[in-house]
């Protein structure tokens, strides 16, 4: 007995709903800068990393957005471009989505991505304020080593955060004994 389409539909649905992995292999593009729009081919490290984080699923955003309701990212970051940035790749990625994966959107524009479902990811700049009077699943603060404020805006982000957001702190290295430095030799693991 052939399975009709709405039936491999919803297994699909299902399977990628449970394996962040096989919905990011499968269905999620990135923007190359030589080759365009190319299928989203995990290494072997980011595929353990999103195994790791199925244990904590507020960290996969695109997602998180997708197969979760009322999820509220920001993205922070040293300048409000630079936190745009990170918006427009998870709208690239959900442009790309099969339409049965989709979830309307209800804003989509320079500095937010907002769905039908609640879920929501929008871009700031780090200010010792930016995350105070937000209530985020998930936190995601890029290139921190060279936010001057980092630790009053780690700080601010405390409140948000104890009501059980997750964070994911981001950075390319910028020397010693900064505030990203310390943090990353402090939650290091072998």
């Amino acid at each position: 007995m052939q399975k009709d389409i709405k039936h491999i539909i919803r297994e699909e649905f299902v399977k990628c709903a449970q394996d962040p992995v096989h919905f990011m292999k499968k269905y999620c593009y990135i923007q190359h800068p030589q080759r365009g729009k190319i299928n989203f081919n995990l290494f072997p490290f980011q595929e353990k990393v999103l195994t790791l984080f199925q244990e904590n699923p507020y960290s996969i955003v695109l997602w998180l957005m997708v197969f979760h309701e009322n999820k509220n990212v920001l993205a922070l970051a040293t300048t409000q471009a630079t936190a745009r940035n990170l918006v427009a790749k998870v709208q690239f990625m959900f442009e790309g989505l099969p339409s049965w994966l989709k979830v309307s959107s209800l804003e989509n524009n320079k500095l937010s991505l907002r769905l039908k479902n609640g879920s929501k990811i929008q871009a700031k700049s780090s200010n010792s304020d930016a995350a105070r009077s937000e209530a985020v699943s998930l936190l995601i603060i890029d290139e921190a080593a060279f936010i001057d404020n980092i630790k009053e805006t780690w700080g601010s982000a405390q409140q948000t955060l104890a009501t059980g957001g997750g964070a994911i702190i981001l950075s390319t290295p910028y020397g010693t004994g900064n505030w990203f430095h310390q943090m990353w030799n402090q939650l290091k693991v072998d």
